[in-house]
């Protein structure tokens, strides 16, 4: 069995977005897809998610692991977690690696992500645990840097789609579906 995980970002919940026009795709290619809701996700903290995702009993082992916005960093940070197993392939949309465009957002909150980044970036960690990447980037993100991600998914080896004015590639930016992903996904064989 083929199996997915879906990790939404910052007050967010598996539902928003292109999350279930995705789910829709994998289950129908023979995924079981894991897509639970991150506990206390206004202030994301690994501690908590960590622990939560390892109490799930969730087998991650060779999983696609799909991430939007700060769901990115999560997944970021379990490569890094000595516990996690090695997976397929890591699918990250519109990825949160600082805070650099957040600070001056209006609904931003001091101190929101500071237990969220608790870590620095180890590429090779990371590579080790996965070989696979997928980077989906609006080239007009408010949120997230687009030339941080596309500078991150080259040290990875990764594959970047730009989306011309998707913005944060969720359903604010009208992005509801996305066909340039699922053609990355089936050039990587996870179709």
């Amino acid at each position: 069995m083929k199996k997915a995980v879906f990790l939404h970002g910052t007050d967010g919940a598996p539902d928003d977005h292109w999350f279930p026009w995705l789910r829709k795709q994998l289950e129908n290619s023979g995924y079981e897809v894991f897509a639970p809701t991150l506990p206390e996700n206004h202030t994301p903290n690994w501690n908590v998610y960590e622990a939560f995702l390892k109490q799930s009993g969730w087998d991650f082992t060779d999983n696609l692991l799909i991430g939007h916005s700060s769901g990115t960093t999560t997944i970021l940070n379990l490569l890094m977690s000595d516990w996690f197993p090695k997976v397929k392939a890591s699918v990250l949309v519109g990825t949160f690696l600082n805070e650099k465009l957040t600070k001056t957002a209006d609904w931003y909150e001091p101190g929101q992500f500071d237990h969220l980044f608790v870590q620095d970036f180890d590429i090779e960690k990371i590579k080790s645990k996965c070989s696979k990447f997928i980077f989906v980037h609006g080239d007009n993100d408010h949120a997230c840097d687009y030339n941080d991600a596309k500078d991150f998914c080259h040290k990875v080896g990764g594959e970047f789609i730009t989306i011309k004015n998707g913005g944060h590639l969720g359903s604010s930016s009208g992005i509801t579906k996305s066909p340039e992903l699922i053609n990355a996904m089936k050039n990587i064989e996870l179709f």
